[in-house]
């Protein structure tokens, strides 16, 4: 009777390690997370066409770098835009997709900004490098030119598409 035990466990066990397909570990949070970043940037992608569509008396422009935007003042008599170092005065506003204030330009106050040297939003950042001084822009920010996922700690939620209005009031540049 325990020879029978034997032979029937190592039967057993050969059997079961028939397979010799080698088995890797599966990083499911890491295809869970990008999917869920995938689906984020559908929705935003289709809240800002929509916000496009209702609002077709002005005319946006595809930035090429994942934002839209128009003029609100476009300055024809200069074509000085800032570069890597220069200094630029401007003020904004924030809105949502409902064209709800978040934050109005008194509340942000005076802005100054060197291009490329100090930490600002991608978005601002972005956007200040096509607008030229005096000019002002409306541009539509998704989450990831914004805030991203994690919202601005106060008014701004996470994964929340924004509308910035900028005015340049100045470009100081650093180049002779």
């Amino acid at each position: 009777k325990r020879m029978r035990c034997i032979y029937l466990i190592i039967i057993t066990s050969i059997i079961a390690c028939d397979s010799n397909e080698p088995r890797y570990p599966v990083d499911y949070f890491k295809k869970n997370n990008s999917t869920i970043i995938s689906q984020v940037i559908v929705e935003q992608n289709k809240k800002i066409d929509d916000y496009i569509f209702k609002n077709k008396e002005n005319s946006y422009l595809n930035s090429k770098k994942g934002f839209f935007y128009f003029y609100d003042i476009k300055n024809n008599l200069s074509n000085k835009k800032a570069h890597f170092g220069d200094k630029i005065n401007f003020n904004y506003s924030v809105k949502d997709l409902n064209n709800k204030v978040i934050y109005d330009e008194e509340f942000i106050g005076n802005q100054s900004y060197v291009m490329g040297k100090q930490e600002i939003i991608t978005g601002l950042r972005e956007a200040l490098q096509l607008l030229k001084n005096g000019e002002v822009g409306t541009f539509i920010f998704p989450s990831y030119k914004a805030y991203s996922i994690y919202g601005d700690s106060n008014k701004i939620p996470a994964n929340t598409p924004i509308i910035c209005t900028i005015k340049v009031k100045s470009i100081n540049s650093t180049q002779n």
